[in-house]
């Protein structure tokens, strides 16, 4: 790097204003006052001469060369004469080197150290490095000294990059044979276990795409399995609602999600809602039911008594456990749980009223087939008539379910044996798996 000369500039008020230029010299003043002499000793020679904008007019001397430039003429000046007055606007000198590269110093060269090297305060050395000698990683703008080359941390080899990755911070350095470049970026790099914390593969055989999706089902201590699925493999168990994310699953979980106890199944749920608290609320009485339902627990999901008292004794045993968050989650849902029940309760309980006088009129209905039909009619769930300022805006639903065998009797020609019994019962009855029960 080429140092920067110096200026003395000063306010110009004369015919002719020059530039001194002393660089090729040995001088070195101090003061006004040697300046000035100076000027007297050059100013004769110019007397006389033309005078022109950009030409250099040049004294050799036993201290070197000096340069005198014009850089501006008062309109009419054209030649110097005893009453031209003469201004020096400017004086280029030669660079001081205060900062010198201290591998150069080693070898009897100086050279200009602008940077700092980070590891030699305190060595006794000098700190400063020149551009030829600075030792920069990729990744970083962190400068060293060739004696402070970093080394690979897991190689000790001489590093070449700092990692990108959330673990080192562009801290630590590697070398290339530990280098991994961003798939689409090719200016930042990561050590390996950082590009795999980033980008893991997905967790499906012979695939190697991004796994972007973590499994959520969580363990005993409260750790969440992890296994990464790309989109294209993703699984997710739609416990919040259509319209939010659900709980990804990996393959393993995904096939013995049905199989779980329905504690365990709450427990998952509840653990995600809580690790996501700032977009997740827990879920309300009758989601458990739903999500229960869909994962085998017909009879539980309808029992909603049954889903409080064991969200209650799931509460008390992460209390003694320990898990904190998940308690927590618990505590706070669990007084809409109680305003939720005693309308649930009660719901359920017309809902089995109902059921009970539907029986009875699928038996009216078909002497024959009729007893078979009734008795495989099971209980789904009954949502209550929905009214605003005393108008229905929808009617009472009786959700059923009943074999597929089954269902074209309970229906009945074109419809008529269901038709009946919404014209008995005051209620639309529907099947479960309904697109109206969304």
């Amino acid at each position: 790097m080429t140092a920067v000369h110096s200026e003395r500039s000063v306010v110009p008020t004369g015919d002719v204003e020059v530039v001194l230029d002393l660089r090729a010299s040995t001088l070195s003043l101090v003061g006004p006052a040697q300046y000035a002499e100076l000027w007297d000793q050059l100013e004769p020679a110019l007397l006389g001469e033309p005078l022109r904008t950009g030409t250099p007019y040049l004294w050799r001397s036993h201290v070197g060369d000096i340069a005198v430039e014009i850089v501006r003429l008062a309109p009419g000046v054209t030649v110097a004469h005893k009453g031209t007055r003469f201004d020096v606007v400017a004086v280029r000198e030669r660079a001081t080197l205060s900062y010198r590269c201290a591998v150069c110093a080693d070898s009897g060269k100086e050279t200009y150290g602008p940077f700092l090297c980070r590891d030699c305060a305190g060595t006794g050395r000098g700190d400063r490095v020149c551009d030829e000698h600075v030792v920069i990683l990729d990744g970083a703008l962190t400068t060293n000294c060739p004696l402070h080359h970093p080394g690979c941390r897991q190689c000790g080899q001489p590093a070449s990059f700092r990692c990108a990755g959330d673990r080192c911070r562009t801290k630590t350095a590697w070398c290339d044979a530990h280098r991994v470049s961003h798939p689409e970026d090719p200016d930042t790099d990561y050590c390996p276990s950082c590009y795999q914390l980033l980008f893991p593969v997905c967790e499906r055989s012979g695939c190697n795409g991004v796994g972007t999706m973590g499994c959520d089902i969580v363990d005993g201590s409260g750790r969440p399995c992890g296994r990464q699925a790309c989109t294209r493999h993703a699984l997710r168990w739609q416990v919040f609602g259509h319209e939010k994310t659900g709980l990804g699953l990996c393959t393993q979980h995904h096939a013995t999600l049905r199989g779980a106890a329905p504690v365990e199944l709450m427990r998952q749920i509840v653990s995600t809602a809580a690790r996501r608290s700032d977009d997740f609320r827990t879920p309300r009485l009758v989601s458990f039911g739903h999500n229960l339902r869909n994962t085998g627990h017909r009879q539980l999901a309808v029992d909603y008594r049954s889903i409080y008292d064991q969200l209650r004794l799931l509460r008390e045993d992460c209390e003694r456990s320990g898990d904190r968050r998940v308690a927590s989650a618990l505590r706070r849902a669990d007084t809409g749980w109680q305003r939720e029940m005693a309308a649930l309760v009660g719901t359920a309980e017309e809902g089995e009223r109902l059921l009970d006088r539907l029986r009875l009129l699928v038996e009216q209905q078909d002497r024959r087939r009729g007893p078979e039909v009734a008795a495989a009619l099971r209980l789904v769930e009954f949502k209550a008539p929905r009214v605003r300022n005393g108008v229905t805006e929808r009617r009472g639903i009786l959700f059923v379910d009943l074999p597929a065998e089954l269902r074209g009797l309970f229906i009945g020609a074109r419809g008529v044996n269901a038709a009946r019994y919404r014209t008995e019962l005051g209620v639309d009855v529907k099947f479960e798996g309904d697109r109206s029960r969304r």
